[in-house]
């Protein structure tokens, strides 16, 4: 019976698409791909740290190989020779000036960005020029810094745009303070042997020197909020020959996962989970989320470019670049459109 045959030949074809289709959906078969992310163990590492923890990258057949690194300046060099696969940071002028010279790097999501977030509207995931406590009642306002000693993890990074912004309400310019470059981790030792008379930093580091040990206060006027609102403050960036890879695709899928359910758990006042895992791999986040600010981040990947744009501008108005790259024919937005594709728009 010719008809049945057909009718049962029909239904085999269509099943077997379905199941190919839903196949092609999946991580490849065979050992984990291992990818290289350069990690600055902040709060905007928070995809990976929570897409490692709820398996969103195994889901996607990728292993993450993460690389200590102090600033985007550290990776450029080894995401241009392919030494490393995903970078991340600031828009520094060692990533502009790499992109003029037409060095391969293309920058493909947003980390994050200052932006309010969560139920309380001050949560904006921003840094903030911290004054010792021994000072705060002769330091009152930002033109009191003149004369100061501003304790910076990076001299080559956005944290001299936000001292700047800041400090440019007091009237004061860049030889008005002056800066100290140290990392992070001596941030602590400085302020509590009286070594600097105040810090930029950011949460959670933020969280830990003012309200854990009450070390210094904060300078509203100086705040990210105040000063870069909607800016960029972290871009993930692919090397070329990741980039090539359909790895690099899956990488971003689970990357986007990741970063909407940190989203969806802050917005939904439920943040403990969060804390928790970014404790797990960067201890100055206190576990119990005391006086944490989270940091925003598009749901769909977008890129804030005209932020880029302005940091690219004061590095050319200070002198520290001479020329700007066109930044924007850089920026590879396929990576995010396909995560959208696969797991629908975000809200």
């Amino acid at each position: 019976m010719p008809v049945p045959s057909l009718a049962r030949l029909a239904a085999a074809m269509t099943c077997g698409l379905l199941l190919a289709a839903g196949a092609s959906a999946q991580a490849p078969a065979g050992p984990p791909t291992k990818v290289s992310v350069s990690m600055l163990f902040i709060t905007a590492d928070v995809g990976v740290f929570y897409g490692i923890e709820k398996g969103y990258y195994r889901e996607q057949g990728i292993e993450i190989d993460m690389q200590r690194m102090t600033s985007a300046a550290d990776a450029i060099a080894l995401l241009a020779t392919d030494k490393l696969d995903v970078g991340s940071g600031s828009a520094t002028p060692g990533l502009f000036n790499a992109l003029k010279r037409g060095l391969p790097i293309q920058i493909v999501a947003e980390k994050s960005a200052v932006r309010p977030i969560g139920p309380d509207t001050n949560t904006a995931g921003s840094g903030s020029i911290l004054v010792r406590a021994d000072l705060k009642d002769q330091v009152k306002t930002m033109a009191d810094l003149k004369g100061k000693r501003i304790g910076v993890n990076n001299l080559q990074s956005t944290t001299l745009n936000y001292v700047m912004r800041g400090i440019s309400k007091g009237g004061l310019g860049k030889d008005d303070v002056v800066f100290v470059e140290m990392p992070f981790n001596q941030f602590i030792p400085a302020l509590e042997k009286k070594a600097v008379d105040a810090v930029m930093v950011y949460p959670p580091l933020v969280q830990t020197i003012e309200g854990k040990m009450k070390l210094a206060v904060s300078m509203p006027e100086s705040d990210l909020h105040r000063t870069s609102a909607n800016d960029a403050t972290n871009i993930m960036m692919f090397s070329p020959g990741f980039a090539k890879t359909d790895a690099a695709k899956r990488f971003m899928v689970a990357h986007l996962k990741a970063q909407r359910e940190y989203m969806r758990l802050v917005q939904t006042g439920q943040p403990g989970e969060i804390c928790r895992v970014v404790n797990k791999y960067s201890p100055a986040m206190p576990a119990d989320c005391a006086g944490v600010s989270f940091t925003g981040v598009d749901p769909n990947g977008a890129i804030n470019v005209e932020s880029l744009e302005r940091y690219q501008k004061e590095w050319i108005d200070w002198g520290v670049m001479k020329e700007p790259a066109d930044i924007r024919k850089s920026v590879n937005l396929e990576f995010v459109r396909n995560a959208v594709n696969v797991l629908g728009p975000g809200r």
